[in-house]
C-alpha cells in the first residue's frame, strides 16, 4: 500500500530531537561570547527535557558539531563558526540522512518500487529539502531570530527590551 499524502506530511516533520539540537545550536551561536554552557542550563532556558537534550548534544559532539569539556565550569560550545555549520548536518548528526520516504532511505524500497510513479517526484522533492538545509547555516538562523525579535518585540512588560543596537544589522 503506497502512502496517503498526510503520511508524506508526517515524513516532511523535523524530529523532537532535532528540533532540540537546533535550539542548542543557535543558542550556542547566540551566546558564543560565554565559554561554554551544560546541557542543564540550555534545557531550562528553553524548557526542553534536559536528560534528552544531553543525548542529542552526544550526538552533535560524535560529528564534531559541538565540544564538550568537563568539569566544574564545562559544558557545551559550537565544535566549529556557526557560520560553517549547516542544518542539514544537525539533522544528520541526530536523525540520520534525510529521506522523505522509504525507497530513499538506507531501509530499502517498499514492495511498489518496481511500479511506483511517485518516486521520481519525491526524489526531486528529496533533492530540494537536502538542497536547502545545506544552505541554511546556524548563523542564518541566528539572524532569522535576530530579525524577528527586532520585528516583533515581547509583549510581555516584565522583559527588559531588546536594544536594537547590541543586534546585528541584517540586509
Amino acid at each position: 500500500m503506497r502512502p496517503y499524502w498526510s503520511d508524506i506530511s508526517k515524513m516532511l516533520k523535523l524530529s523532537k530531537k532535532v528540533d532540540y539540537g537546533l535550539i542548542a545550536m543557535m543558542h550556542l551561536a547566540r551566546y558564543d561570547e560565554v565559554s561554554s554552557w551544560s546541557a542543564r542550563e540550555i534545557a531550562e532556558k528553553y524548557d526542553l527535557p534536559g536528560g534528552l537534550l544531553a543525548k542529542v548534544l552526544q550526538k552533535l559532539g560524535r560529528k564534531g558539531l559541538v565540544e564538550s569539556q568537563q568539569g566544574t565550569k564545562g559544558g557545551y560550545t559550537l565544535g566549529r563558526p556557526a557560520d560553517a555549520i549547516r542544518a542539514l548536518e544537525v539533522v544528520e548528526a541526530i536523525d540520520g540522512p534525510v529521506s522523505l520516504a522509504q525507497c530513499f532511505s538506507s531501509e530499502g524500497s517498499c514492495l511498489q518500487y518496481e511500479k511506483c510513479n511517485l518516486k521520481s517526484p519525491l526524489q526531486r522533492l528529496n533533492d530540494i529539502v537536502i538542497q536547502n538545509l545545506s544552505r541554511v547555516s546556524i548563523a542564518h538562523l541566528v539572524e532569522e531570530e535576530f530579525r524577528d525579535l527586532s520585528s516583533n518585540p515581547p509583549l510581555d512588560s516584565n522583559q527588559p527590551e531588546q536594544s536594537l543596537d547590541l543586534l546585528p544589522v541584517i540586509e
